[in-house]
């Protein structure tokens, strides 16, 4: 097999403490080195990121570029449209690859032309004490095949849950440098993605972790324990969530998967109210006419997507959380 060039996007915002860890697992991969791009996209950063990066810069081991802050969908847009490699490879600022990572990836995709998206499980890293945990595991129809990525999407959502995303997840770029990132989707790009690059092909699981994720108190996805930062996380996940949602609606997704995603968006509406204690009957009326009138889903997705949960009155849902804790 030849080893043709591959790029490695690793958007950022603020990780200066870990990104160098980042672009070493790039740089120590069992991969040639002159094959491998990595294109950092700071979005914005206010710590030491430009300080810390400065070295890999001047010797020429990444390309840098610096934007106001716009977001992680705008800063993995502009790495995917100025990517150079035959097949494009995301990573988190704060996770790195193990070292076969992309040797494996680039395999698998060369196996067959009509592959657009390759992942693997991840470990996971906990900050805190410093090991690896055992890797995510796959469900056993989806690992090690070649699949459909229409019959993925639908597999996916039916049953409300998602692989192959965030450092796991990489894809043949001249199919994803056709898809228009919205700067909405925001906070869930790496849901995007996935959604975006399955309809065009095939997806492959490796069966092997490959990445690991790193679990801390800062992830990017964790919510601030400061009131106004967490209020406003949770108002940019809402924006998010329904900037996806718009994006299935105009571009031919089938009914079925934008009407699970309608009840998904609806379900992070209602359970936003939640979060806040405002959840008044008049939502849940709403909600529930959306769903078993307008969605009509089915048991199956009923209960894959706790619905029946979302109908609980506010003063019971306080009484049960209490109960919880």
């Amino acid at each position: 097999m030849t080893n043709p060039l591959v790029s490695v996007i690793i958007p950022t915002y603020n990780y200066a403490q870990y990104i160098s860890e980042a672009i070493n697992s790039v740089l120590d991969q069992n991969y040639p080195s002159d094959k491998l791009e990595i294109i950092v996209i700071d979005d914005g950063s206010t710590d030491n990121t430009a300080e810390v990066l400065k070295p890999f810069i001047n010797q020429g081991e990444i390309i840098y570029y610096y934007q106001q802050n716009k977001g992680k969908a705008s800063a993995a847009y502009w790495g995917i449209q100025n990517s150079s490699g035959k097949y494009i490879f995301n990573l988190d600022a704060d996770d790195y690859f193990l070292p076969n990572k992309v040797i494996e990836t680039v395999t698998a995709f060369e196996a067959a032309e009509d592959i657009v998206h390759v992942a693997s499980p991840a470990k996971i890293f906990y900050d805190d004490t410093k090991a690896l945990a055992n890797y995510e595991e796959l469900p056993k129809d989806i690992s090690g095949k070649c699949l459909d990525g229409n019959w993925l999407l639908n597999y996916f959502y039916e049953n409300n849950f998602l692989y192959g995303g965030g450092s796991t997840y990489a894809a043949r770029a001249s199919i994803l440098k056709k898809i228009d990132v919205p700067p909405g989707v925001d906070m869930f790009i790496d849901e995007f993605l996935i959604l975006a690059i399955l309809p065009y092909g095939k997806s492959f699981f490796i069966k092997e972790a490959l990445s690991a994720w790193r679990g801390h108190s800062s992830n990017y996805s964790s919510l601030s324990k400061d009131d106004e930062k967490s209020l406003m996380k949770k108002e940019r996940l809402l924006r998010s969530s329904t900037a996806i949602l718009t994006y299935l609606q105009n571009n031919n997704f089938n009914d079925k998967l934008i009407k699970i995603y309608t009840l998904k968006d609806l379900n992070r509406a209602i359970a936003f109210k939640e979060s806040m204690g405002n959840k008044k009957l008049s939502d849940i009326f709403n909600y529930a006419s959306n769903v078993f009138i307008n969605i009509k889903p089915n048991f199956a997705i009923i209960n894959n997507y706790k619905v029946l949960n979302r109908l609980v009155p506010m003063s019971l849902f306080r009484l049960l959380k209490k109960i919880k804790n």
